[in-house]
């Protein structure tokens, strides 16, 4: 445009050259700062010390830490709405305590998890320049009685009902005699699953010591007529036979050989033209989504610690079929639950 041109040309009307991408960029780099506001206050208990109302210059005191710093991420937490402020004084908001208060009974546990995803990240740039370790450190989950209570209770916050749900509108549900639930835990899934099908004989498999609290979560409901719990290792143990449906949820994450080790067992499980269900996280074939999926995909390359070995549809859907199991399709959960979450469904072949 010439400068005549621009001269008669009301600014008021000027149509911008491209779209801005400044607020969208912006929003990029602020839930990095908030993720890490919210996160150092879980590390220095913030949220543990406003179980009762207290001043700013109360927790800076108890927090060792500059006053007025200190009030200013009360303030952001505030904002958040991780924490109350009423009349100078700051209380964990009461809809998050239940989470946010160590030694409550539905506390994020998970968080821990997001404290260690925070050193790796903010050595992402070293770790692309390194690569991978040769050996990270394998994460050892605890399945003793306050752990599998502490699951239970979080499952029944919603992904235990879609999920029952979801499984019991599949038209093999309906007729379907036996139903084994890998990795059960708890047994809320396989107790669910008896209830919606009066015909229904379930086992709640599991490891040794977690099978048995599985017992007293089918004596608590009144299940134990036609679900039974059994223990062992489903990569390799004999884990019966006869099953219309096997369901796992979230209970496996080895790697590609346990992958193919306990596809097997399940397959040789099955009837044929049997049901195997698992709720995994997975990755779409053109790997654009779920943003959290691929997030959690890259921080496992760089650590190396072998906690979740994320797979695309397709990329699980061959490890079935060399198995004997063929992937029909993969339902999304997302849109009900906190995790991006998916239930694969394959069929073994006749």
């Amino acid at each position: 445009m010439t400068s005549e041109e621009l001269g008669k040309e009301r600014l008021t009307e000027a149509k911008p050259p491209l779209e801005d991408q400044s607020r969208r960029l912006w929003d990029l780099v602020a839930g990095f700062e908030t993720g890490q506001i919210f996160l150092t206050a879980f590390e220095l208990g913030v949220f543990n010390l406003l179980k009762e109302p207290k001043t700013a210059k109360q927790i800076s005191e108890e927090l060792e830490t500059h006053p007025k710093a200190t009030e200013k991420l009360l303030d952001v937490l505030v904002s958040i709405g991780t924490l109350n402020r009423i009349d100078g004084l700051y209380l964990t908001a009461p809809n998050m305590a239940p989470f946010l208060i160590e030694g409550e009974l539905y506390f994020a546990r998970y968080l821990k998890f997001g404290l260690e995803s925070r050193e790796k990240l903010l050595n992402l740039k070293a770790a692309l320049k390194e690569g991978p370790k040769v050996e990270g450190e394998k994460h050892k989950h605890q399945y003793d009685r306050v752990s599998i209570d502490w699951i239970a209770r979080g499952t029944m916050l919603g992904r235990l009902q879609a999920t029952l749900k979801l499984v019991r509108d599949l038209p093999e549900f309906k007729s379907a005699r036996k139903l084994i639930d890998l990795g059960g835990g708890h047994g809320l899934f396989g107790i669910g699953f008896a209830q919606e099908n009066p015909h229904l004989e379930v086992v709640i498999f599991d490891q040794p010591g977690v099978a048995e609290i599985a017992s007293d979560y089918i004596e608590r409901y009144g299940a134990g007529e036609r679900v039974k719990a059994m223990s062992g290792d489903y990569t390799k143990d004999d884990i019966g036979s006869g099953y219309d449906i096997a369901f796992e949820a979230c209970s496996f994450g080895g790697n590609a050989d346990q992958a193919r080790s306990f596809y097997e067992n399940v397959a040789r499980s099955l009837n044929d033209g049997g049901l195997f269900i698992s709720q995994t996280f997975t990755i779409d074939d053109d790997r654009r989504s779920p943003l959290r999926n691929l997030i959690w995909d890259l921080k496992e390359q760089i650590s190396n610690d072998g906690h979740m070995h994320l797979k695309t549809n397709s990329e699980i859907f061959r490890m079935l079929r060399e198995a004997g199991l063929e992937g029909e399709k993969v339902i999304d959960m997302s849109q009900d639950l906190s995790m991006p979450m998916r239930l694969v469904v394959a069929r073994k072949r006749a």
